[in-house]
């Protein structure tokens, strides 16, 4: 199988762009939840009225973790792909090598 440099460098950074972004979602979801409970310690909203909002926040970090999970699989399925092609050799910069950066500074990817 034959892939051409340019498109699996192009893929290698989508990927990269693609964890990067929901690994920020998935940070930004666990603020809006301590968040909202901060301001809910400086407020009376009752329990029940509250609880609607968390149970949403808890869905939408639970599916963000689901979907990363998912493209972890698609990750290790085009690195089989590589492997089996004559890029496989081909340093395209996968993740777990770079330092992070931003925010997100102590998360680590782990490797598959």
């Amino acid at each position: 199988m034959r892939l051409s440099d340019a498109g699996g460098r192009a893929v290698a950074a989508d990927i990269s762009c693609m964890f990067k972004s929901v690994d920020t979602a998935l940070f930004d979801v666990a603020r809006l939840a301590a968040t909202i409970m901060e301001a809910n310690a400086a407020s009376s909203v009752l329990p029940a009225r509250l609880q609607g909002a968390l149970d949403s926040t808890a869905a939408s970090f639970s599916k963000l973790v689901e979907s990363r999970k998912d493209m972890v699989q698609m990750h290790r399925k085009l690195a089989v792909i590589k492997g089996e092609s004559q890029q496989r050799e081909t340093d395209w910069g996968c993740l777990g090598d770079d330092k992070p950066s931003g925010v997100l500074k102590t998360v680590e990817i782990a490797r598959a």
